[in-house]
């Protein structure tokens, strides 16, 4: 390489001095530079096409996931007893239950208790201008009490509603101032509120269920 000799301030050259290396014309490192080249470590150059490491797979552990398999498994064996318990004979719930799917749901204000009869008795007195008589073989009455005797019908009407038995009025004995009649009411409903007796044109009777139990006596007249 070309050596040259700094000059001094006013353009001269000392001798003696040591030559000092011209910048090379070639890039790269100087040869004279003391420091020795470090070799670059080996593998292969990153280039614009290498790719990005990919993202680990999520792994669970297998106790979890057989953790898991035995509570949906006990769960569903949970449901399947309890279906079964539900549905099964005795148990009240079933279609094989007594009484079917479900039980009716008895009607408000009527008992459980079988229908009862009724036997009443209906008389009829003197009164005075209305005379009434009778014997062993029938009654006499006025013309005012004509609509009354044998067949002519009285009427058990539930409160407010309508009539729960009919009869008919029957003839059982008389004397020189009044005439007996009989009927009966049968398959009364239990449990109501109250019953009404009707004779035709005659009024209405208020009874209660103990009442009629005990037996209806109607008078007329007098």
């Amino acid at each position: 390489m070309p050596m040259h000799y700094p000059p001094l301030a006013d353009g001269s050259y000392r001798v003696g001095d040591e030559p000092q290396p011209l910048p090379s014309p070639v890039p790269g490192p100087d040869a004279t530079d003391p420091r020795p080249e470090v070799d670059a470590p080996a593998g292969p150059a990153p280039g614009p096409e290498e790719h990005a490491p990919e993202k680990p797979e999520r792994k669970y552990p297998r106790d979890a996931i057989a953790a898991a398999s035995i509570i949906g498994g006990l769960g569903l064996v949970v449901v399947i007893v309890l279906g079964w318990l539900a549905l099964a004979p005795g148990s009240g719930r079933g279609p094989d239950a007594p009484g079917g799917p479900s039980l009716p749901l008895p009607i408000p204000g009527r008992s459980a208790d079988a229908p009862f009869t009724v036997d009443g008795r209906f008389t009829v007195v003197s009164s005075p201008g209305e005379p009434v008589s009778g014997d062993a073989t029938g009654c006499t009455l006025p013309v005012s009490l004509a609509d009354i005797g044998g067949n002519s019908e009285i009427t058990l009407v539930e409160g407010g509603r309508g009539p729960l038995a009919v009869s008919t009025l029957t003839y059982e004995r008389g004397d020189t101032s009044s005439c007996t009649f009989t009927f009966e009411f049968a398959d009364v409903p239990t449990g109501l509120p109250y019953y009404v007796v009707e004779l035709d044109g005659r009024g209405q009777l208020n009874y209660t269920e103990t009442e009629l139990r005990a037996g209806v006596d109607i008078t007329l007249g007098r």
